[in-house]
């Protein structure tokens, strides 16, 4: 199992926690409010996943755990009763440090989920404000300091690019056919809608990643209060 490389703790609003996603108590919860909804994965490489064992061994234990530059926080509301997961509210998906650099102090906002139950509320808000303040705040704030915080989001993925954008995050550019989406239709993968060249294989298409970031210059310089102006409301 990896460390990851940056220290990590609870991280809390008065509406919403992170938490380490540990699979003994949130792996259950979180496959139950997923189960029926494949298209949560419809932009991620990973699932949708058949059963809870499958979810935990394929993402937390081969993914996760075996990278240092991941780490994986379970997203509690905490304007629901107690739960068997957590006494504080109860699991309303799960979102994650990626791409993480002490060398370039840099890192990304990746797997964001939000269960169908709990979208269209506070939750994404919160849990991605909680996440981007931590990383980006100074550490006499209590932050880690971080100089870059980046986004990234498929062409089609207009939640996702709307979420960031919302957040304070700005659009860098778009890497065109950046990744292959193996036999994506069969999959409910989204894809950049063109057709691959006539030599590859037909079923694997493409993706075209949008970039964004939100940087330290940008939270000293208004994005801070931004996001905590969004997490009042």
């Amino acid at each position: 199992m990896a460390e990851f490389c940056f220290p990590v703790r609870e991280l809390s609003s008065d509406r919403v926690k992170l938490t380490p996603f540990n699979p003994t108590k949130h792996a259950a919860p979180y496959f139950a409010g997923s189960a029926n909804h494949p298209e949560l994965y419809r932009y991620m490489s990973l699932g949708p996943f058949q059963t809870e064992q499958e979810f935990t061994t394929c993402f937390i234990d081969n993914m996760i755990s075996q990278n240092q530059s991941m780490f994986c926080f379970a997203v509690i509301d905490k304007t629901k009763p107690a739960s068997p997961a957590d006494p504080e509210g109860q699991v309303a998906g799960m979102v994650s440090y990626m791409s993480a650099s002490p060398v370039h102090l840099s890192a990304e906002v990746g797997f964001i989920i939000t269960l169908s139950a709990f979208q269209r509320t506070h939750v994404t808000t919160h849990a991605v404000g909680l996440l981007v303040r931590y990383a980006l705040d100074s550490p006499e704030q209590g932050g880690l300091g971080l100089r870059r915080m980046q986004w990234l989001a498929d062409t089609p993925n207009t939640a996702s690019l709307n979420a960031a954008k919302r957040m304070g995050f700005q659009q860098e550019g778009i890497l065109r056919w950046n990744r292959a989406v193996v036999d994506a239709d069969a999959r409910g993968k989204g894809h950049n809608g063109r057709e691959p060249p006539a030599y590859g294989n037909q079923k694997d298409r493409g993706r075209d990643t949008v970039y964004l970031s939100l940087c330290w210059d940008d939270w000293v310089g208004g994005a801070r209060e931004q996001i905590e102006q969004l997490m009042r409301r």
